[in-house]
């Protein structure tokens, strides 16, 4: 097992850039190259957390092969053996860390979204304010 799978895990936002970066007025142009950016981010960090999450099976297998046949013990022996060696436990460890940050960028997605949703209807209710105050 010689090849290594590069971890490319887009860096999250802090919680004050995702404020400092969200739009503060309807802007289309602008929320539309927010809504990208976090979708795309999201995306990515969706698509090497599927990706770690194949190598945390492959590793484990390979490993439990391993273990069976040098150690000469069944397969469920093997497979208590792997779930203790050091391989195994790092790329147990990248998992976690790529569903941690898949799940905190699907989290500032979602809010990015209803943020600009709200932005929307505040846009709308203020054209109808404008609109009532000319009537009158």
């Amino acid at each position: 097992m010689s090849s290594k799978v590069e971890w490319k895990v887009p860096m999250a936002w802090s919680l004050d850039e995702f404020n400092q970066n969200k739009p503060k007025v309807f802007d289309p142009e602008a929320i539309s190259r927010f809504l990208n950016f976090l979708d795309r981010s999201r995306d990515t960090a969706e698509i090497v957390f599927d990706e770690s999450k194949d190598q945390v099976n492959e590793v484990f297998d390979f490993v439990s092969l391993e273990k069976k046949s040098n150690n000469n013990v069944s397969m469920a022996e093997a497979k208590a053996q792997a779930t203790t060696d050091k391989r195994y436990i790092e790329v147990k460890e990248k998992h976690r860390k790529s569903k941690a940050l898949h799940l905190y960028w699907k989290s500032l997605a979602k809010n990015g979204w209803s943020h600009c949703e709200n932005l929307k209807q505040q846009s709308i209710n203020q054209l109808a304010i404008d609109k009532a105050e000319e009537m009158f």
